[in-house]
């Protein structure tokens, strides 16, 4: 594989669960510009999980693919006649047809939804980083004083997990929010840390952004702690009345 097109730079909230509902969409637009790379992967992909079922390996998919059983199937593409060339995309033309499909044709301005979207996000951030809003929910939880579901599920957990839903779309937003988390998470107890086996990447994406986002989502919108949980879980806001409010004045 030439060094140039050994990987790709994609945002965190663009990635989706290899499992997720709509796999066979997203594998049919691929194969049909990517087909020999898409089947290259799920063959790496199936080999791995065929492995896992047998026992003969286990650990995660990087483990895997950085490990010796995993050399011939590389080799295919590394040394072979098999050339894989990585996709350009242009995110912004995919959210203008998914807008517009979504809507039976009428005309959206995606950059407007999406700075009205970030905007509402950043009073969240404004939240958690400035005034510090989410801060005492936080230590509680790191402190071992408050059960956390996110904490139960991220301990429950032994696999390797590449995708994480963040709620907010903006990756600058983003960023200020997980360097303040991390202050947070030196704050934890040594027993938790005992427990999270220093995964502080995880933790910090799996457990602490999740309940820094619903505990402001609850202050900033006057709910309890289950109507923002929920909220978040339906994932970022997309009002209606604001589409077809951005259209009218299109």
């Amino acid at each position: 594989m030439p060094r140039e097109s050994s990987g790709i730079r994609v945002p965190l909230r663009r990635l989706k669960p290899l499992d997720c509902a709509g796999q066979e969409k997203l594998l049919e637009r691929a194969r049909k510009v990517y087909g020999q790379g898409v089947n290259w992967c799920f063959s790496l992909i199936s080999h791995y999980r065929d492995g896992l079922g047998r026992g003969s390996f286990a650990g995660s998919f990087l483990d895997y693919f950085a490990a010796d059983c995993s050399y011939p199937l590389r080799r295919a593409i590394q040394e072979g006649p098999l050339r894989v060339d990585f996709p350009k995309v242009n995110y912004a033309d995919l959210e203008d047809s998914e807008d517009e499909a979504a809507l039976g044709g009428r005309k959206i301005l995606p950059d407007r939804m999406r700075a009205a979207r970030d905007r509402a996000n950043q009073k969240l951030v404004d939240f958690i980083v400035k005034r510090k809003g989410a801060d005492p929910h936080l230590l509680d939880i790191v402190k071992g004083r408050k059960r956390s579901r996110w904490l139960a599920s991220f301990l429950r957990s032994g696999r390797y997990v590449i995708c994480v839903e963040t709620y907010l779309e903006d990756d600058d937003q983003l960023d200020v929010v997980v360097r303040h988390l991390q202050d947070i998470y030196r704050e934890i107890d040594r027993n938790v840390l005992a427990l999270t086996r220093d995964d502080k990447v995880s933790f910090v994406l799996e457990v602490l952004l999740p309940e820094a986002i619903i505990c402001s989502i609850a202050a900033l919108d006057g709910l309890d702690y289950k109507q923002a949980e929920q909220k978040y879980l339906q994932g970022p806001p997309c009002v209606t009345g604001r589409r077809s409010s951005l259209t009218a004045r299109s």
